[in-house]
């Protein structure tokens, strides 16, 4: 996400071993774990169990990860992110889950980026099976192993692929689908074999959006949604050929939020004062707009859609008014706002919300469009958070941009 400007017991081991077939995608995943940005279902939602909703929760372990916005993933017992050491490096930590220990890290020459923000790490690693991926703002894409953080092949999408660097640099997440990787990159994305990097298909040089490439099976057939300065385009996952477009211009050519598929809808939304729209999606290659306002602009991270409503951070960072919105799909209706939060961040585990605000405090309340009313509340790091946290076996990640990760315990205990 960039600006554009993260237990005292496990989780029940029968549910660590459950492996998830993502329908329609070919992407399988341990259920508790969090391999990649938005989830292993790709809306931001955890099915996880026993999120505890009250009390206190125990701090189990924190680190330091340098400057950035990168959110954590977590897989196979590791959890991995980015971060800038305030001068010319980034590095992509690889951490144990139990302990906050460092497994490894990969570090490689990169500019602060600080324009108009503190600057730092904006996209997100992707963890699949024995390999790790990493997109670097300047263009760098590695692959690596897991379990040492050895290169395994790296490409850089400039030099050979021909693509210039959006204003804020390549961000997103890399998508990993079977056997191939998707990344945002010019006009309507970039797809190379995952094993080697090579190229299989690539769209025509244009500034890139912040988006993670989202997939869709429909009609039998596979498709990917790609971001532009300009656009959010769906193209077929296959041979890279479009087949709508939808002209969404917003200031400073910011389209970072992922788009949200339901049912014959497409849902997309950007900050700047842009708002949001919902797309009817007829057949495979018409849209036409249901409805579009101002009333949810996600700036940075997309909601969550749970129950037909979307709940979200809306409004620019800095910006008085921002803060959490719920919104009716269907019509765009807003239900409620709450502005306390500021440009926090949030997911959604079995129904509820879990919120970091900007502040730096975790929450946890019922998704519901009757009213934003937590019942957890506990401070766990520092302001600013622009990062969504992550939940992952019965943890909470939480990172700020100066670089601490704080991970919080939040297994129900009973109490």
């Amino acid at each position: 996400m960039p600006m554009l400007p993260s237990s005292l017991l496990r989780v029940n081991s029968a549910l660590l071993f459950v492996a998830i077939l993502l329908p329609g995608i070919g992407f399988r995943s341990i259920a508790a774990d969090w391999p990649r940005y938005r989830g292993p279902n790709l809306d931001g939602i955890s099915t996880e169990a026993g999120m505890r909703t009250s009390g206190e929760a125990p701090v189990l372990w924190s680190a330091e990860v340098g400057l950035g916005y990168s959110a954590p993933v977590v897989g196979g017992g590791r959890v991995i992110l980015s971060g800038h050491d305030g001068r010319s490096q980034d590095t992509l930590f690889c951490l144990s889950e139990g302990t906050g220990e460092i497994l490894w890290q990969h570090r490689y020459k990169q500019p602060l980026g600080n324009l108009y923000f503190q600057g730092g790490t904006t996209g997100s690693a992707t963890i699949d099976g024995d390999r790790v991926y990493q997109l670097a703002r300047k263009g760098e894409l590695f692959c690596l192993d897991a379990a040492s953080g050895k290169v395994v092949w790296q490409r850089d999408l400039c030099s050979d692929f021909g693509y210039s660097k959006p204003t804020w640099g390549f961000t997103g997440a890399p998508l990993v689908w079977e056997e191939r990787l998707f990344l945002a990159a010019g006009d309507s994305g970039l797809c190379l074999d995952k094993s080697d990097g090579s190229l299989i298909w690539k769209s025509g040089d244009e500034e890139a959006g912040y988006a993670t490439p989202h997939p869709v099976v429909r009609d039998g057939r596979r498709l990917a949604i790609f971001s532009n300065k300009r656009s959010y385009v769906c193209v077929d996952a296959g041979s890279g050929a479009e087949l709508w477009r939808h002209r969404w211009m917003t200031r400073y050519g910011v389209n970072a939020a992922d788009p949200i598929v339901s049912g014959d809808t497409v849902f997309l939304s950007s900050g700047y004062g842009k708002g949001a729209t919902l797309l009817a999606w007829s057949g495979l290659e018409e849209t036409s707009t249901i409805w579009q306002s101002r009333d949810m602009q996600a700036q940075m991270n997309a909601p969550v859609l749970i129950d037909g409503h979307l709940y979200g951070i809306s409004g620019n960072e800095g910006q008085d008014g921002t803060g959490i919105r719920c919104l009716e799909l269907a019509t765009g209706a807003v239900k409620w706002t709450d502005s306390s939060v500021g440009h926090g961040a949030l997911m959604a585990v079995q129904g509820n919300l879990l919120v970091l605000t900007e502040s730096g405090e975790l929450q946890v309340a019922p998704a519901s469009p009757d009213a934003y009313a937590p019942s957890f509340r506990q401070q766990v790091v520092e302001p600013k958070v622009w990062t969504v946290p992550v939940y992952a076996n019965g943890r909470a990640y939480c990172r700020n941009a100066g670089g601490k990760l704080v991970v919080v315990g939040m297994v129900n205990s009973g109490k």
